[in-house]
């Protein structure tokens, strides 16, 4: 794979993600498991109670937004990208609760992986940017968010993984999870990303955490790359966090576009592609700032699209 495709399939990988990922997000693990003993297969198993299920979140439309503005622009404008978060929080029922007090207010100060939401935006452009520019427009553009400092070391790695994805070809997950933790170490990140990183290369059991647990930047972390390294395949991987539940929407997109990344777009099962779909508020933004207004916007085309906006920058 070139660049190019690499890009594609990371947001490919974070869509079908973020829709899998859609069915147990905000469940415990013990009411999946009483629900599907038997497993998730598909973005449609739990329809039933999440009538919506493969819809995108602002996991997905946040990222999406960014990249539009950037496109739109041709040039990284933060206040543009502010501009368009806050647009996006009026168009019908938008983002959830915290995102909208957050975008509202003022950046969040806990250490919440909310922040890591735009990573495989940042990892994309960084193939066109030169460092020290990215950097500052990674910096701002994470801000609009998160004031934690544990979590814009933890965004920066996540970024600089996908960049690596797209830059670089990977023989497996423990080689590229590994990179990682050297990278950390080199860049002298805080103690706790790299004790996480470390943990997740030892393959311990993973715990069965609690809401506010699960949805804390470290943990989201250690989850990913754990189930990076104990599965060699985009399926398996997402199906094992779909069952966990909890923060299933943001683990399983970060997941999926690392698998994707390091597997493939044909990796990602056909059929759950086929299932995703933007959320009305996304759609309405795209619509709005697009020459696609009369076009059924499907999310394997955006990626395709959103890539080559932000690899064409100059």
């Amino acid at each position: 794979m070139d660049s190019r495709e690499r890009s594609i399939a990371i947001l490919t990988g974070w869509f079908t993600g973020d829709g899998m990922g859609s069915q147990t997000d905000g469940m415990q693990y013990s009411e999946v498991e009483a629900l599907c003993p038997e497993g998730i297969e598909e973005v449609y198993t739990l329809e039933e109670i999440r009538p919506l299920c493969g819809m995108s979140s602002e996991v997905s439309d946040l990222p999406a937004l960014l990249a539009l503005s950037i496109a739109a622009n041709k040039a990284c404008d933060v206040h543009h990208v502010k501009a368009s978060y806050r647009k996006y929080i009026q168009e019908g029922e938008g983002p959830g609760e915290h995102i909208r007090h957050i975008l509202q207010t003022e950046a969040s100060k806990a250490d919440h992986s909310l922040a890591l939401i735009r990573t495989p935006i940042h990892g994309i452009l960084k193939a066109s940017q030169a460092q020290k520019k990215w950097l500052a427009f990674f910096k701002a553009e994470s801000q609009i968010t998160s004031s934690s400092d544990l979590c814009l070391q933890t965004a920066l790695l996540f970024s600089y993984g996908y960049a690596s994805l797209i830059e670089d070809e990977f023989d497996d997950a423990l080689h590229f999870v590994g990179e990682l933790a050297d990278l950390a170490k080199r860049n002298r990140l805080d103690e706790r990303i790299i004790a996480a990183l470390h943990t997740a290369l030892n393959q311990k059991p993973l715990a069965v955490y609690d809401a506010k647990q699960s949805s804390f930047v470290l943990t989201t972390l250690l989850v990913v790359m754990h189930t990076l390294i104990a599965f060699d395949s985009y399926e398996e991987g997402i199906k094992a966090l779909v069952m966990r539940g909890e923060n299933a929407r943001l683990v399983c997109a970060l997941y999926g576009g690392f698998a994707a990344g390091l597997y493939g777009d044909r990796s990602i099962p056909e059929r759950w592609v086929d299932e995703v779909f933007p959320s009305p508020a996304l759609e309405a933004m795209i619509k709005k700032q697009t020459l696609f207004k009369r076009e059924t916007i499907r999310l394997e085309k955006l990626a395709v699209s959103l890539t080559a906006g932000l690899l064409e920058l100059d």
